[in-house]
């Protein structure tokens, strides 16, 4: 049998994060990481996403050891620029005001490049253990865990991890309660060339459509979109030739960037929310997705799983040094309670936000454009606002 102190079952985003977040508490740690699709032999190819990683969250995958690899990758954000239709109201947020030195708010990159960077920093820890491709058969929660694999071999650690997704089916097999929202809207993503250069400067344009993101990749002529639609003005934008869809999209970035070509395959994802009523079962803790699953319109989804990794960490290090058990009722409890208190506030900011801008209530689109501006003309304000988008 092998014993570890963490299994993980999920290796993608949230799972790879916290093992290597884990490893770096200590050493002496021995950490598992389940997953059934083959992550080690073959790089994940593109999806069309693209992640907005918060300056906060830069500072962790410095500390994990990806961060020098992302680089040759990675598009800067100086600047959020937010505007709403054809209001003269916006919102500026300055990186060089809540990051000085770096001058940025977080980055844009691929999530294909995070993936494979998490992969190969895995592979180089050696208190790390990848069990792939492979599926847990059987879980018993006993003074440890038991977790029996496809291929009968048994794991036991002191906690489980569920990183397996927003559509978890550990929190559905322990019969975790959790709300669910579906927006009934799709997001389109995809890259772009366009005649202007970025200038490292991500657009939030919210239309009567629905919202449209332009975030500035590695290159100063490319940039990611997401562009966020009902369920069936999606399928109506899918379905257009590549000169109307192209056409309809430049009249949505209101020509900040000129002219502008699709240059990657198109991929769109249904959106929706879920929140779980509690974050644990017995020695189980829900991390990511699994845990809750946020609205794209903010960009905060992976970043609200970095949030409640690091809170894990932090957890298990006060107990290592206090000579507590990692698994105790103790730290299960202030997981939950912290982890669900940051992860409320972004799920009630984001779906807040979502129905914010899209209402098509006068009165509400004339307080909401009073509001960019507002916030834009107060420096206290406007600087707490900064540092939420940069995750401080």
């Amino acid at each position: 049998m092998n014993n570890f102190d963490f299994i993980i079952i999920g290796g993608s985003f949230a799972g790879m994060t916290a093992a290597l977040s884990l490893s770096n508490v200590s050493y002496d740690l021995k950490i598992a990481i389940v997953e059934k699709q083959d992550i080690l032999s073959a790089d994940r190819k593109r999806d069309g996403r693209a992640y907005a990683i918060s300056a906060a969250s830069l500072q962790l995958f410095h500390e994990i050891g990806i961060y020098d690899e992302l680089q040759a990758e990675a598009g800067e954000i100086s600047d959020i620029k937010i505007t709403d239709y054809k209001s003269p109201f916006f919102l500026d947020f300055i990186g060089y005001q809540v990051d000085p030195k770096n001058g940025q708010l977080g980055q844009i990159i691929e999530n294909y490049h995070i993936h494979n960077a998490l992969r190969n920093q895995i592979l180089r820890r050696k208190n790390i253990t990848v069990f792939s491709p492979n599926s847990y058969e059987k879980i018993e929660f006993e003074e440890n865990v038991l977790v029996k694999l496809d291929d009968e071999r048994i794991i036991n650690s002191k906690l489980l991890l569920a990183c397996d997704g927003r559509f978890s089916k550990l929190r559905e097999l322990y019969q975790i309660r959790a709300t669910q929202k579906k927006y009934h809207q799709t997001a389109i993503v995809f890259n772009i060339s366009h005649e202007k250069p970025h200038k490292n400067i991500a657009h939030e344009k919210f239309l009567p459509g629905g919202p449209l993101a332009i975030l500035p990749l590695k290159d100063p002529h490319q940039s990611s979109i997401v562009w966020i639609a009902s369920d069936k003005t999606s399928q109506v934008a899918l379905s257009l030739d590549e000169e109307n869809f192209t056409h309809q999209l430049w009249k949505k970035t209101e020509d900040v960037l000129g002219e502008v070509k699709v240059v990657s395959e198109k991929f769109s994802y249904p959106l929706n929310l879920v929140e779980s009523e509690k974050f644990f079962y017995k020695k189980m803790l829900l991390i990511g997705d699994a845990a809750a699953g946020v609205h794209p319109i903010a960009g905060q989804g992976f970043n609200l799983a970095i949030s409640g990794i690091k809170i894990l960490c932090e957890l298990v290090k006060n107990n290592l040094f206090c000579g507590l058990d990692i698994s105790s009722q103790g730290l299960i409890d202030a997981y939950n309670k912290k982890a669900k208190s940051e992860a409320k506030k972004m799920l009630i900011a984001t779906d807040i936000l979502n129905s914010l801008f899209e209402t098509r209530s006068f009165s509400i689109a004339l307080a909401r454009d009073l509001g960019l501006g507002l916030v834009n003309k107060l420096p206290s304000l406007k600087k707490f606002f900064i540092k939420s988008a940069g995750g401080f």
